[in-house]
């Protein structure tokens, strides 16, 4: 079936003066031992080689999502202001001349900065059920961290902890929800065994929406409405005006929680520019509260669950793939609730209960059976207090691991 992948055009139309982060490295072969060797990625054919892996690995599993090779490409190249303050080196794995692994090791020094530690990632893993290939692509990563001085490696990070954020412990029985990390659970075997320890658990809820929603919540709906406080949607015909206050207090609310790096605003943008934000954001479920004299105070983003769309497109966009994925959007049947921002002065005042209301009541209306909730960092209390109000009951977990390098 692997090979079937392997012929795919992908990315037939890229110029070839197209630029990749990889492409300043040097060739270079990692000879593990007489079977085993592990290359740097320098090409774009190598780069396909490495997106396209995963469909090995997760062959027989019904629950695997493919990445989306436009997503992909466009984060590795030279021009994604990510890697104005990054840099990575990305790895390929050969078993007897057959592709079984991969890796990236990634520097960002906007997180050194904050951190104030020496910390590096390793991302984008993916190898076969060999313990040997697994140590094989860690050793070699740690290797290229510990030589640009880097004292700790932390993973699975996918560059950005809102790309890819930790391996699964539990829940391996459905379809992952859209943001959510997913692996086989030998992941987490091989990287403890190769001595990782715990950094960070994230936390996952799932929100049952069949039975009737908390009064308190309502209440707090009809509190918000006599303030003269308004709750309206998104709007994607302004999505730019939309964006100039959005980026800004989403960087602002989450400057504090773990893993947040401070990069520059039009950086966020370019993550979340009018075009993506368009095809995401749904006004039925992403919510703005304004102030009575008319100004965003808060936002509550919550989208379908664009998973069960992306699942049917196997990697590929195009035009075909953006009619399918319009048609599969309206079959949706579950959400997933993100985070939620609310102006500090306008904290504890009934904001985020009133807008929990509002989704929970759309997402019913829907017919969703249930939504999932998260990531929530495992010591942010208040949060965890905050959706559990609401009847979510705890049911995943990630987790972050590191080791020395």
């Amino acid at each position: 079936m692997f090979s079937r992948y392997i012929n795919l055009k992908f990315g037939e139309k890229i110029m070839l003066k197209t630029k990749y982060i990889f492409n300043s490295e040097k060739p270079e072969i990692i000879k593990i031992d007489s079977e085993l060797k592990i290359i740097k990625v320098t090409t774009l054919d190598e780069f396909k080689d490495f997106f396209r892996l995963p469909w090995k690995i997760y062959e027989n599993d019904k629950n695997w999502v493919p990445p989306i090779w436009e997503e992909t490409k466009g984060l590795f190249k030279t021009k994604n202001y990510f890697w104005r303050h990054a840099k990575a080196c990305l790895f390929l794995a050969y078993k007897n001349n057959e592709i079984v692994g991969r890796i990236a090791a990634i520097i960002d020094d906007l997180c050194i900065k904050k951190e104030k530690e020496e910390i590096g990632y390793f991302g984008f893993f993916e190898v076969i059920n060999d313990y040997n290939v697994a140590k094989g692509l860690f050793d070699v990563a740690k290797k290229w961290l510990k030589s640009s001085k880097i004292i700790k490696m932390r993973g699975p990070i996918d560059a950005r902890i809102d790309i890819r954020c930790g391996l699964l412990l539990n829940g391996y029985n459905e379809t992952p929800y859209i943001f959510a990390s997913y692996n086989p659970k030998y992941y987490v075997d091989f990287v403890e065994k190769y001595g990782m320890r715990k950094c960070r658990d994230q936390l996952v809820y799932y929100l049952d929406l069949s039975p009737p929603i908390p009064q308190y919540l309502k209440d707090a709906a009809e509190k918000i409405e006599k303030m003269g406080i308004k709750i309206r949607g998104f709007n994607r015909l302004k999505t730019g005006s939309e964006i100039k206050w959005w980026v800004p207090m989403m960087m602002k609310t989450f400057s504090f929680h773990w893993g947040y790096v401070d990069v520059p605003e039009e950086e966020v943008k370019t993550r979340f520019g009018v075009k993506q934000i368009r095809w995401i954001a749904d006004p039925g479920l992403f919510l703005v509260a304004e102030s009575p004299d008319g100004k965003p105070i808060a936002f509550k983003w919550t989208t379908p669950d664009f998973n069960q769309p992306i699942k049917k497109l196997n990697g590929k966009l195009g035009v075909l793939g953006y009619l399918k994925f319009l048609y599969y959007t309206k079959k949706i049947n579950r959400g997933r609730l993100n985070f939620v921002g609310i102006k500090k002065e306008w904290r504890g005042k009934s904001l985020g209960s009133a807008m929990n209301y509002l989704t929970m009541l759309e997402m019913k209306r829907r017919n969703y059976p249930g939504a999932e909730c998260g990531w929530i960092d495992e010591k942010n209390i208040a949060s965890q207090r905050t959706i559990e109000k609401t009847g979510a009951k705890l049911y995943k977990k990630y987790r972050v691991y590191e080791i020395k390098t």
